[in-house]
């Protein structure tokens, strides 16, 4: 059977690699897996007492036996410690409903989540953008998430609501559609990632990583084969939190993309496929 093995922070830089397809027995279990890719990544072996399984983004157990092309995730401690890596393993995302309003004007605060955005910064250009500051922008989400279809994802700590991720079909994102940096690379229909909101509390631990896979799953339920994404690659090796809202080169790198274009020196468009090869990557 085929099992898809992801790396995260300090996993993924020990084994030089963000994933890697392993092929093992049926029946196999986690410590068993765990095993064997110690054998390919000998320097994975100091963080194993350290380290939490995801077994499609559910905490496993050393016995918990791998179903054929389940998704095992290698959290090493981030920020926090285990707890951080938990916390990301625990996410509870669902798509963003009239249901979730509150929910979501609770998420983003009074701000709406930065300089009264609410997320139309990709959706409008120039004066219209700058007009809605504010009440405006949060009507048009408003709108969005009681109109359908959902404009993005929620995620959830401890029922609380502590990450949002927006994505749509590229042409949604009239901001895209103008700009000469992250200009179409060619005629393929895509989805687009671009835009991350995580509350203070729960920043650095992963969770965009989780809403990345999470978004990938969604996008490729609405019949999505590309998801595409803009994040900021800083050479500096910092972004500071309000200028990372497209989200950092290294968290899609972790969640299965690759960069295809280059226009700026910081900023990448990355792609990740939803083919048919890649749902069997993907269950759960």
């Amino acid at each position: 059977m085929h099992v898809h093995v992801l790396f995260f922070a300090q996993a993924r830089e020990r084994a030089g690699c963000a994933r890697v397809t392993l092929e093992l027995p049926e029946g196999t279990r986690v410590r068993e897996a765990l095993a064997e890719i110690e054998k390919r990544y000998a320097d994975l072996a100091v963080l194993r007492p350290h380290m939490a399984v995801a077994l499609d983004q559910h905490l496993a157990g050393p016995e918990d036996v791998i179903p054929d092309g389940a998704e095992l995730a290698l959290l090493p401690p981030v920020s926090g410690g285990r707890g951080d890596a938990r916390r990301a393993a625990a996410l509870r995302v669902v798509p963003a409903t009239a249901e979730c309003w509150s929910d979501i004007e609770k998420l983003f605060g009074p701000r709406g989540a930065c300089a009264g955005c609410w997320c139309m910064y990709p959706r409008r250009r120039g004066a219209e953008y700058r007009d809605g500051s504010g009440d405006g922008n949060r009507r048009r989400l408003q709108r969005l998430v009681r109109t359908g279809p959902p404009p993005g994802l929620l995620g959830y700590v401890s029922d609380e609501p502590a990450a949002w991720c927006a994505l749509a079909p590229r042409e949604d994102y009239v901001r895209l559609e103008h700009s000469r940096t992250l200009a179409r690379v060619d005629d393929q229909p895509v989805w687009s990632v671009v835009c991350f909101f995580v509350a203070r509390p729960h920043r650095r631990r992963g969770l965009t990583v989780t809403m990345l896979e999470h978004a990938a799953r969604w996008a490729r339920a609405q019949g999505a084969r590309t998801l595409e994404g803009y994040p900021v690659d800083p050479k500096s090796g910092k972004t500071a939190d309000a200028f990372a809202w497209w989200g950092v080169a290294d968290a899609f790198i972790a969640a299965g993309f690759h960069e295809v274009a280059r226009r700026s020196p910081t900023r990448p468009i990355m792609r990740r496929e939803l083919g048919r090869h890649a749902r069997s990557a993907r269950r759960g």
